[in-house]
């Protein structure tokens, strides 16, 4: 991990207020997971360096877990305000294990208020969603013709496309050039506006789940169908 990670945990903690001790543990299989990922590049060595003792991948795990159990006591921290521009901080660090960590802190919270802030800081870091669409009835075949006419696929039941998260304009996240822009995506609170101009247009409300997944029913010309975009990925 480069020094600017570690500037970020810094910065946060410069904040001046006083760091929970309690640490969320992550399940064995998961640490391992994320602990090789930061401890100095060892899964990339295990790959390349097949005369890696055990005693030298054992202290890359040792390493990586104590790293991740730092970024996890700053995410603890029971200021709100704290948590989030964590989050927010590690969603733009570019490293999967702290986008990882710092997705499924808030969007596993129940605090509302953190919640909100995890779909606000994950849609401002932009990259791409992807829309699953899911049949409940007849009609549900006119919006698998908009997924295909998006640019996505579909087998008769279930459809997907993935669309980039576009420029944020006040209060929303747009879609399309100049005269054709339209908000793609609104927030409010929990909940998740979607529009889209690509085919003939579909609309959807989208609310967040216990689980990290927006869910809701999308209508496409003139049919409808169950819609989800699980904001973990």
């Amino acid at each position: 991990m480069d020094s600017r990670i570690e500037r970020m945990v810094g910065m946060v903690k410069c904040l001046g207020l006083r760091l929970s001790s309690t640490v969320r543990h992550a399940g064995t299989c998961g640490i391992i997971a994320l602990a090789v990922g930061l401890g100095n590049g060892a899964a990339a060595q295990t790959s390349q360096n097949a005369t890696q003792s055990f005693e030298e991948f054992q202290a890359s795990v040792t390493a990586g877990a104590q790293r991740i159990a730092k970024y996890q006591e700053v995410l603890q921290n029971p200021d709100a305000r704290i948590q989030y521009e964590a989050v927010r901080l590690l969603l733009k660090s570019g490293d999967p294990a702290l986008v990882r960590i710092a997705k499924e802190h808030a969007l596993f919270s129940t605090n509302p208020v953190l919640r909100n802030s995890a779909i606000l800081a994950i849609f401002e870091a932009g990259g791409n969603l992807r829309i699953e669409v899911t049949a409940t009835d007849e009609s549900s075949a006119k919006v698998l013709k908009w997924v295909s006419d998006a640019g996505g696929t579909h087998d008769g039941k279930k459809g997907n496309h993935i669309f980039n998260i576009g420029a944020k304009a006040e209060n929303c996240w747009m879609s399309g050039k100049e005269r054709y822009a339209i908000c793609e995506l609104t927030v409010s609170g929990t909940s998740v506006q979607f529009k889209s101009n690509r085919g003939q247009g579909s609309q959807a409300s989208l609310a967040l789940g216990p689980d990290g997944v927006l869910r809701g029913v999308i209508f496409a010309e003139g049919g409808k169908a169950n819609a989800a975009i699980d904001l973990k990925e």
